[in-house]
């Protein structure tokens, strides 16, 4: 395998910390700030861990990747700066498998199909170090699936999606074909086929339970991801108490709709988080979420969020 090495120049990290393995970083005295390197299984999963003594903390994943993108990437520093959190930025491994590997979800490769669990065990042992116990994971798109599928490590933790994606085979087969083929080497076959460490299917891991916080943003522009996405999952879990909903139109009335909250309404968010001291409810009831959502609560908001008729 060719590794991808795109190096971020642009960006003035502190020096990177380098591990040999993952078991030689669980295992280390004490975790440095600044940028990480573990290899693991002949890949590197790098990061940057920021630590605030704070006992919340925040785990950022990104989306697809645009051409000119810089690896590592690590999103969120911006709409973070000055939380009172610790901080953990995660660039996905597997983008380093292919130039044409521009999303991949965090679901890992033929180098590590393990890289969930790898991640989980990561962000744990950071957390033991910080004792930032507190876990708020957020992520947009792609970004947003790898959020749902991380967090259900952490029974205490909060998913904060935005838009994602809730089944890979639910997504545009282009993607998941270059996942298929570019990730994992396996040209014309289906997800079905990866191994049973790579949860792709959310819908169906959420169904067979859950114990921690869901808090599921929507923009009410994107048809796509309403239909094939929020509403299979939100079917999946039923009324349950512990998903919650802020769902409205944001961004221009054309193109497909798949953008974002204003930056101000995440930092309201994030703020609220940050000081609640992992009373998630509070601070989503404060955000303006709504709990218990049902697929009849889309319908109601599509039409609530309606233009008027001029």
């Amino acid at each position: 395998m060719t590794l991808v090495r795109v190096e971020n120049t642009a960006e003035d990290f502190p020096a990177t910390s380098s591990f040999a393995d993952l078991g030689s970083f669980l295992l280390a005295d004490r975790i440095p700030d600044g940028q990480l390197e573990i290899n693991h299984r002949s890949l590197p999963i790098e990061l940057l861990n920021l630590p605030a003594g704070s006992d919340t903390t925040f785990v950022f994943f990104h989306g697809a990747a645009e051409k000119d993108v810089r690896l590592p990437w690590f999103v969120g520093k911006g709409i973070s700066s000055g939380l009172p959190v610790n901080r953990i930025f995660i660039s996905d491994p597997s983008l380093r498998t292919a130039e044409e590997l521009r999303l991949s979800w965090y679901a890992g490769s033929a180098a590590q199909p393990d890289l969930q669990e790898a991640l989980a065990d990561i962000i744990r042992r950071i957390v033991r170090e910080t004792g930032g116990y507190n876990l708020v994971f957020f992520g947009s798109s792609g970004g947003g699936f790898a959020t749902l599928a991380v967090s259900r490590f952490f029974p205490s933790s909060l998913a904060l999606a935005v838009n994602p994606q809730t089944s890979l085979g639910r997504y545009y087969k282009s993607a998941s074909n270059r996942f298929m083929t570019h990730g994992w080497g396996m040209t014309d076959r289906e997800l079905t086929e990866l191994p049973g460490t790579v949860a792709h299917d959310l819908v169906r891991s959420y169904q067979a339970g859950f114990r921690h916080t869901v808090a599921y943003v929507q923009n009410a522009r994107d048809w796509f991801h309403i239909q094939n996405h929020q509403l299979p999952f939100l079917e999946a879990v039923g009324a349950s108490e512990n998903v919650y909903m802020l769902m409205d139109r944001w961004g221009p009335a054309t193109g497909d709709g798949h953008t974002p909250p204003p930056k101000e309404l995440l930092r309201q968010s994030f703020e609220l988080l940050a000081n609640c001291h992992g009373d998630w409810s509070s601070a989503l009831l404060a955000s303006g979420f709504q709990q218990g959502t049902r697929p009849q609560d889309v319908s109601a908001r599509l039409r609530e969020t309606a233009p008027s008729e001029s």
